[in-house]
C-alpha cells in the first residue's frame, strides 16, 4: 500500500506517524522507462531542443516562457527564436528595492536588471510578435508574502521542496499572481528547469534528480520543465551523455563528478558541458551555500546574495522592519516545529536556507540502462 502526496512536507508529517515506512521520490519515471539509457540519442542537442519548443507550440494554444536571464531559461528561449517558434509572452520579475536603483548588481533582482532586460534587448526584431511581461510586486504584496505565520498552510512559499527560504520575494508569488489571470484557458508556463547530476562508481555511470532541486513552478499544473518531456525524453539524456563526455575529456574523478553541480565557482563550465547557451557572469548558476554567513543567519536569520541584498535595501524603512520582523517570526516556527526537515551547518545545526534534507530519484545507468535505488548504486554522501 502506497500514499502519494504533491507537497513533501504533507509527506513528511504522514511518515512521522509510520516510521518504518519509506519516503520515495518519483521523478518522470513513466518518461525514463521508455528510453534506452545505455545509447546516446544520434540527434543533435540543437536538433531535441527544436523538437521540444515544437512540441510546446503544438501541445499548447498561448505559451508563456518564465524568462531570468539565466543559461537554462535563455536556451529554451533560444531554442524557440532560433528556429523562428512563436512564444507568445515572456514573463520577468522584478523587485521593489531595485525601483530606480543607481546600483542594480546590489538588489534582489540583479540577473533580471543585468542579464535579463537586455538580453530581450539584443533581439526585440526577433520579438515584436511576443508580449514582454514584467511582474512587480507592490508593498501590499510583500507584506501578504511576509504574513508572519506560524502555521505551514498560511506561511507563503512553505509547500514547496525548500521552503521559504529567502529574505526576498521569489517566483512563488509570481507565479501564483499570473495564474490568478484569467487569461487563456489553454496556457503553458515553460520554466528552464533540471539541471543534470551524475553519479560515477566502480566505472558505472548514473544519472539520478534530488527533490529539492525541483522548480518551484513545477507545482502548477500548467507548467513544463524545458529540459524534461514525457514526450522526448531524449533530449533530457542527451544532456546526460554530453555532461558524461565531458568528464571523460577531463578524466574526473568519482568525487568531482558528484561535486561538479554544487560547485558555484564552476557553473559557467557545467552549463556549457550541458549545451546550455552562454549568459551573463552575473546570471551564472550558484547556490546559497556557498554565500552562508553564520553570523547575518544567527542574528537575523539571512544568508545568500538575494536575501542580504533585499534586507540591506529596504531594512531602514518601516516597512522593511515589519517584513523582517514577519518573515524572522515564521521562518523561527518551521525551524523550531520542523526541525529535522532541514540540512544543517557544520555545527549541527537546522539551517533552513540550505533547503530541505533532499530525497533521491531512482539511479538510471547508462551502462547496462537498469535502474537502481541510491543504496545499490553505492551512493554516499561524502
Amino acid at each position: 500500500m502506497s500514499t502519494e502526496f504533491l507537497f513533501k512536507h504533507d509527506a513528511l508529517i504522514f511518515k512521522k506517524t509510520l516510521p518504518h515506512a519509506t519516503l520515495y521520490f518519483h521523478w518522470f519515471e513513466d518518461a525514463f522507462a521508455r528510453l534506452n539509457a545505455s545509447v546516446e540519442p544520434p540527434q543533435t542537442h540543437a536538433e531535441l531542443c527544436r523538437q521540444r519548443a515544437q512540441e510546446l507550440r503544438n501541445t499548447y494554444s498561448y505559451l508563456r516562457l518564465w524568462f531570468s536571464g539565466g543559461a537554462d531559461s535563455q536556451t529554451a528561449l533560444d531554442s524557440f527564436v532560433n528556429n523562428n517558434i512563436h512564444l507568445d509572452e515572456i514573463i520577468l520579475t522584478t523587485f521593489p528595492d531595485n525601483i530606480n536603483s543607481a546600483t542594480p548588481a546590489s538588489t534582489s533582482d540583479r540577473e533580471i536588471a543585468i542579464a535579463a532586460i537586455p538580453a530581450l534587448q539584443q533581439i526585440k526584431q526577433k520579438l515584436a510578435l511576443t508580449k514582454i511581461t514584467i511582474l512587480l510586486p507592490t508593498a501590499s504584496d510583500v507584506g501578504e508574502w511576509f504574513n508572519g505565520a506560524t502555521d505551514p498552510d498560511k506561511i507563503s512559499g512553505f509547500d514547496t521542496v525548500d521552503g521559504n527560504l529567502a529574505f526576498s520575494m521569489d517566483l512563488g508569488w509570481a507565479l501564483g499572481t499570473k495564474l490568478k489571470d484569467p487569461g487563456p484557458v489553454d496556457f503553458c508556463d515553460i520554466i528552464g528547469g533540471s539541471k543534470v547530476k551524475l553519479w560515477k562508481n566502480k566505472n558505472k555511470w548514473y544519472f539520478y534528480f534530488i527533490d529539492t532541486s525541483i522548480h518551484d513552478a513545477m507545482f502548477s499544473s500548467r507548467t513544463e520543465d524545458f529540459f524534461v518531456s514525457r514526450n522526448i525524453p531524449e533530449l533530457y539524456l542527451k544532456t546526460v551523455y554530453m555532461l558524461r563526455q565531458f568528464h571523460i575529456n577531463l578524466n574526473s574523478t568519482d568525487l568531482f563528478v558528484k561535486d561538479l553541480p554544487n560547485t558555484t565557482a564552476l557553473g559557467k563550465i557545467y552549463n556549457a558541458a550541458m549545451g546550455r547557451s552562454s549568459v551573463h557572469d552575473i546570471a551564472a548558476y550558484k547556490l546559497y551555500r556557498d554565500t552562508y554567513n553564520q553570523a547575518s543567519w544567527d542574528k537575523h536569520l539571512i544568508s545568500g546574495w538575494s536575501s542580504t541584498n533585499f534586507y540591506k535595501n529596504v531594512i531602514n524603512s518601516a516597512e522593511g522592519q515589519q517584513w523582517h520582523k514577519n518573515y524572522k517570526t515564521s521562518m523561527t516556527a518551521m525551524i523550531q516545529e520542523h526541525s529535522d526537515e532541514w540540512n544543517t551547518d557544520q555545527f549541527g545545526n537546522a539551517v533552513a536556507v540550505f533547503g530541505r534534507k533532499g530525497h533521491l530519484s531512482k539511479f538510471y545507468c547508462l551502462n547496462d540502462s537498469k535502474t537502481y535505488t541510491s543504496q545499490d548504486a553505492g551512493w554516499t554522501d561524502q
